[in-house]
Parts: structure tokens; sequence; C-alpha cells
């Protein structure tokens, strides 16, 4: 269950903004023939609703219709007792409260008439919403369309750039909070960095360390007691108004490894800056890993909110494929490194094309 505050401030999210999102996403649908377009959401997967409407669940599975015309629609298995609740964290003019999410949905779709619904990600509707929506709506045709969101979800506006700022600043308060001088506990360190962060107001936290780097640079949630090595990374993955930004910093307690970390943070800040747009991700990751002397690159991987999931790799050294990313593109860089012998791990988030 989240633990954070969630409300919908039209100062940060204006009303405009979420229109225009619907507007693409209704465009797209017109180009490739649907009647309406299905979007499932969950604790784990809930960026793509948010996206349209502001809205994330804070634990039960809800499904967003969206028609060819007219207001989209949420049915949620949300009790009616926190309906009021959801339209204050959201831009939705319609909430069916019901434990059979996909009969209401299913529902609709009959009374529309549709006949071609988009899916996004079709394969992982769960099974128990897709054979309700298909009783209740037999003539409707569920189809696999992730593309047609993606066309549209590519942009990021300026309101969304904003809070992925926002984002960012509260992963990076946060992870300045580490005192190699005192840190010693990999569970405490942690519980730390996730208390400044929720202070700030950040919607969501979460933490994963990696307490001896030269043992082991694996970076795993902590809750119990682990010392701490001589050189230790830290990662802050954090939510606010439903956007996300990750960071990973290294630090070390020892001359050599601070000044191995001072050189790969200067290295991946620039790298960041630099990502140009309509190039392979991989070609340029791995071409600026021979522009740091004395260093290895070990592994990258690069995110972005592309569908359901808040950030989603689109390119790593295992799969280097992947279409190059459109201007303006959101991503999350992540580094595994060598250098002058001494293990670094870092990420920061950029945009592609400056």
């Amino acid at each position: 269950m989240r633990r954070g505050l969630m409300g919908w401030d039209q100062n940060e999210l204006p009303k405009s903004a979420l229109e225009a999102r619907l507007a693409r996403l209704k465009a797209a649908m017109a180009r490739d023939g649907f009647d309406a377009y299905l979007l499932y959401t969950n604790l784990v997967r809930p960026a793509a609703v948010c996206w349209l409407t502001g809205f994330t669940p804070y634990w039960i599975e809800s499904l967003l219709l969206v028609p060819g015309s007219g207001t989209p629609m949420l049915a949620t298995a949300l009790s009616k007792r926190v309906a009021d609740w959801v339209k204050t964290t959201a831009w939705l003019d319609e909430i069916v409260n019901t434990p059979k999410p996909g009969t209401a949905v299913g529902q609709r779709l009959a009374a529309l008439g549709a006949k071609r619904a988009g899916v996004l990600e079709f394969d992982a509707l769960p099974a128990g919403l897709y054979d309700d929506i298909v009783a209740a709506a037999p003539n409707a045709e569920l189809i696999e369309a992730s593309a047609v969101f993606a066309s549209s979800r590519r942009v990021i506006d300026a309101a969304e750039r904003k809070l992925i700022e926002r984002a960012d600043a509260l992963a990076f308060a946060a992870l300045a909070q580490v005192d190699t001088a005192t840190a010693t506990d990999a569970g405490a360190l942690a519980g730390l960095v996730e208390k400044h962060a929720r202070l700030a107001a950040a919607e969501e936290a979460y933490i994963a360390i990696a307490a001896d780097l030269d043992a082991d640079r694996r970076l795993v949630p902590v809750s119990g007691s682990v010392p701490l090595g001589r050189r230790f990374a830290v990662r802050a993955s954090i939510a606010y108004k439903g956007a996300w930004a990750r960071r990973i910093r290294t630090f070390t307690r020892d001359a050599a490894g601070s000044a191995a970390a001072a050189r790969g943070a200067a290295w991946l800040d620039g790298v960041a800056r630099s990502i140009a747009a309509d190039r392979p991700l991989a070609a340029q990751l791995m071409g600026h890993g021979g522009t740091l002397s004395g260093a290895k690159l070990e592994s990258f991987m690069a995110e972005s909110v592309i569908r359901s999931y808040p950030l989603e790799v689109i390119a790593s050294s295992r799969a280097p494929g992947g279409e190059p990313p459109a201007a303006g593109t959101f991503l999350v860089l992540t580094v595994d490194m060598t250098i002058d012998g001494i293990p670094w791990l870092g990420a920061a988030p950029a945009f592609a094309g400056g």
C-alpha cells in the first residue's frame, strides 16, 4: 500500500494538460479505427492511467475506459466511501465503484456499441477482468494496442517535466543526507533517506543499497541491520504526483575511492546532458563509456515512461536494440563502471535532445 500524500493540485497539473493528453490519445485511436481504449492500473502499474487522469491507486485494481467521444470512465474495486477522495486526486467525472470492474466496463462498451476496443498491454490484462468484459460485451473485439498509447505518450509536456524535476530534486536532496563519517548501518541509512524524501512530500520512495561495493555491486532493499563497507552505493526511486525519478550515488571513505566517485559523477552528469535524440541509446552510451580515462563500462541501462510501469527498460548492455528516443523523451540512465580499479555505480535523469 502507498504511504505518501496524494492530491491533485491544478497549479502543478492543470486540467488543460490532462485534456491535451486525452485528445492526443483519442486522435491516435481514431487514426487506427478504435471505438474505445482500455487501460488497467494497480499499485505497480499506475503510470498510464495517472498520466491521463492524475489518479494513482493506493492498492486496488481499476480499469479506465476512454471512449472515442465523451469522457473517460474509471471502474474501480475501491468502495463508494472513497469515491469523493478519488475525485480530489484526479480529473475524473465518472467513477463506478464496483467489485467487478470488468463487468462495468463491458456493459459500457456494449452500451456504446463499440466494435473495436484497444487495450494497453493486452497480454498483461488479468484474465478475470478479460472474462468479465467479454461476457458483458460479446460484440466488442479486444485488441492489443500498446503502440496507439505509445504514439501519444512519448510527448513530455511542460507540466510533466516540472513534476519530474521536482521528483528528481527530492531524490537528490534525500541522497545528500548521507554522511560517510557517521553512516555505519545500511538499514538505518535507508530509513534516513526515505524519511527525508517523504517529509519533503514524496508520494512514494523506494530505497536500495549496495552495502559493500567491493564485495557485491547489487542494489537491494534493506530493512534490517547490515554493516556498510568503506565503499557503498544508495539508490533512491522517488515519486511525486505520479512522476518518477531515480538517482544512484556512490559513497566512499577513502581518498582513492572519493576521487573515483567524483570523476564518475561528473562524467555521468555530462553524459546525461548530452544524450541526443533520434540516435540509438546503446550506441551513445557505449560511445560515452570510452571518454573517461582509466574507466571500464561494466553495464548500463536506460529507462523511460512508455506504458503502465513508472520506469521501464528501453535499452541496456544486455539488450542494446530499441528505437532511438524522440526529442524530449524522459530517460533515467544507470551505469556500472570500474574507475581506476574501483567499483562505481550511478544513475541520473536525462531528456533526449537536452
